[in-house]
């Protein structure tokens, strides 16, 4: 496959792109890492494994589907129209979260329906993803893809934000002290259509104003059987990409825990540093700042310094940061490293996007965000299972020590990635006068 000449992105297309930051990260917060988990697991009273199993397969899932639709994206053109139907599915599935949990009292018939319904927005959103991260060069250039994709990731944060105020206000009936006349409390399960509405509105930008560049195609022909042996080719082949194969592992092992603390998040704040749910919802609403800021400048300092420097910087700090966390019950400095969280969550993802750019060729780059998916979402798999194992193995010991022993396990985890990532090449020096 051969890129044609592109035309420069234009400021609404990148505009529109960084927007559907925006949108997807309402439903990352309202739905992945606040309200569903503290609805199963707090109101509900349903064991953490069940958040863990879904969540999981889920993950397997896009694991195993999403490398292949990447490559046929690629081989179709068609990152858009994928996009697009991921995203109705997630809104659609969200919608459907909020509208179970109103209609069915019974928990027996509850429980494994909305189960069934996260697995499918779930793999909808992290799916979609992949698709959206593959546009990135079709909406910023060489010299500036640490910045796009770190304002991408800071406005992303100011979603999250939103959706915590419009989500806040339909749980508790007010935000801040004021209230809305017909906006009544609905507990926790309120938040689900508020938020699937304002990801729609959000992400209609991009379906406007975003073109994917057009791509000669030396085989468009696509079948799955195909399509699946060309990513185990693509995995053997390192010698094709070197320090790809390293990339996707480090992923892995450092992504493995911070999906999981995304998934909870919240319940450690309540279950083990004793926050009610409206001051998890503070918790969470002020950290956001510091993440926004944080990203903007890893952006920067991902374009000076390279994605690999900034990288590793970023996986050593979360290090230190959950280190702390296990090793205080005290409550400000709780906040601060909450803040710390925030930051360090949204400079990953920043730093991450861009290195696998620099390590594949840019006509093949669906097919890679797609291993990048398999990576990471494999990762979504085995961290929240461990998480699961380790808080019902030290049940017996309390809600501390079982909640602590799992952040450790997952340091432990982060080390060896980070370890990995080490080894990785830096090909800033080569790319960045491009």
């Amino acid at each position: 496959m051969k890129m044609k000449d592109a035309a420069r992105p234009t400021p609404a297309a990148t505009a529109a792109w960084i927007l559907y930051d925006f949108a997807n990260t309402a439903y990352s917060m309202n739905v992945v890492s606040l309200y569903f988990s503290t609805w199963i697991v707090i109101e509900l009273a349903q064991s953490d494994f069940w958040v863990s199993l879904v969540n999981s397969f889920s993950m397997l899932l896009v694991a195993i589907t999403m490398p292949v639709l990447g490559d046929w994206s690629d081989r179709k053109n068609k990152k858009m129209v994928a996009l697009f139907i991921f995203t109705v599915a997630c809104i659609s599935g969200t919608l459907l979260l909020g509208v179970a949990g109103v209609t069915i009292s019974s928990t027996q018939l509850l429980i494994p329906l909305v189960l069934a319904i996260y697995v499918i927005s779930n793999y909808s959103y992290q799916g979609g993803l992949v698709f959206y991260n593959a546009l990135l060069p079709a909406v910023s250039t060489p010299k500036t893809l640490g910045r796009v994709s770190g304002y991408g990731v800071a406005i992303g944060y100011l979603g999250s934000a939103a959706g915590l105020l419009v989500g806040g206000l339909f749980v508790d009936g007010r935000q801040f002290g004021v209230t809305i006349p017909g906006i009544r409390a609905g507990g926790t399960v309120a938040a689900f259509m508020p938020t699937a509405i304002l990801f729609l509105i959000f992400a209609i930008p991009i379906f406007i104003f975003v073109r994917e560049p057009a791509i000669e195609v030396r085989d468009p022909h696509w079948d799955i059987k195909s399509s699946y042996k060309k990513v185990w080719h693509s995995i053997k082949s390192t010698q094709k990409h070197p320090g790809l194969l390293r990339f996707l592992l480090a992923k892995f092992l450092y992504e493995d825990s911070i999906q999981t603390i995304v998934i909870f998040m919240a319940v450690y704040t309540q279950a083990v540093m004793g926050f009610t749910q409206a001051q998890t919802n503070t918790f969470f609403v002020l950290v956001i700042p510091a993440a926004v800021i944080g990203s903007v400048i890893c952006g920067i300092l991902t374009d000076h310094f390279g994605p690999k420097k900034t990288l590793v910087g970023v996986i050593l700090a979360w290090i230190i940061v959950l280190t702390i966390v296990i090793a205080t019950m005290n409550h400000r400095l709780f906040w601060l490293l909450g803040a710390g969280v925030g930051i360090l969550m949204g400079s990953t993802w920043t730093a991450a996007r861009p290195l696998l750019v620099t390590l594949v060729p840019r006509e093949n780059i669906g097919e890679f965000f797609g291993l990048y998916a398999l990576s990471g979402k494999a990762a979504a798999i085995t961290g929240p299972l461990l998480w699961s194992s380790m808080t019902m193995l030290l049940a017996k010991y309390g809600n501390v020590v079982k909640y602590k022993a799992a952040i450790g396990s997952l340091v432990l985890v982060m080390i060896a990635g980070l370890i990995v990532l080490l080894r990785v090449p830096d090909f800033h020096r080569r790319k960045k006068n491009v």
